[in-house]
């Protein structure tokens, strides 16, 4: 048994840990995850984007721009700057949320609307999928209206489609979950038998 598998084997124990209660030791390897993952990150950033990007194109400017506008949200954090950080917060938010839009337009809108328009092999697949897609943002759609005594009512109709939205999100979570789980399980039963040498 090598020193790297009793290490990672250890650490695996710790976070399993968590589910008896949260401890220090559990919160110290998520903490050291969390930073060498972050390292990582900034590392393989600076290697694979910023330095091929130099040595591609040579276009440093808008590279200086970019440097910029981390400087400026970096600035966020000092109390009299705060106002200052709001450009480079918008700038990010405007450009996520284009990207966002145009990769749900074109990521899942598009075939949705394609696979339920076109006949396919599979109809009720594809009437599934369509009325799960409705029916979810329809879920987060309110539309309620405020009555004279100032509370919030829906229409029976919101109502009888916001369940069944609510159904298909319950469905999702529970299949993420059990997936997370089988996989945390797996990921212990490889660290076990690696520790006993099977």
């Amino acid at each position: 048994m090598s020193f790297e598998t009793l290490i990672s084997f250890t650490l695996t124990l710790i976070i399993f840990s968590y589910l008896l209660r949260d401890n220090l030791l559990y919160r110290l390897v998520i903490y050291t995850y969390i930073g060498i993952t972050s390292a990582f990150v900034v590392i393989t950033l600076l290697e694979n984007v910023v330095a091929a990007y130099l040595a591609t194109t040579g276009d440093t400017l808008l590279l200086l721009a970019a440097l910029v506008l981390v400087a400026l949200l970096a600035l966020r954090a000092l109390p009299g700057f705060r106002a200052v950080g709001l450009l480079p917060l918008a700038f990010l938010i405007a450009v996520g949320a284009a990207a966002a839009v145009t990769g749900a337009a074109t990521g899942t809108i598009l075939p949705l609307v394609f696979n339920v328009v076109v006949p396919s092999a599979d109809v009720v697949n594809s009437a599934v999928l369509f009325v799960g897609v409705i029916t979810t943002l329809l879920y987060f759609q309110y539309g309620a209206r405020r009555r004279a005594d100032g509370t919030l009512h829906r229409t029976l109709l919101a109502r009888g489609v916001g369940a069944i939205g609510e159904a298909f999100i319950v469905v999702m979570m529970g299949a993420t979950y059990g997936a997370m789980i089988i996989s945390s399980l797996s990921v212990f039963t490889g660290q076990l038998s690696a520790l006993l040498g099977r």
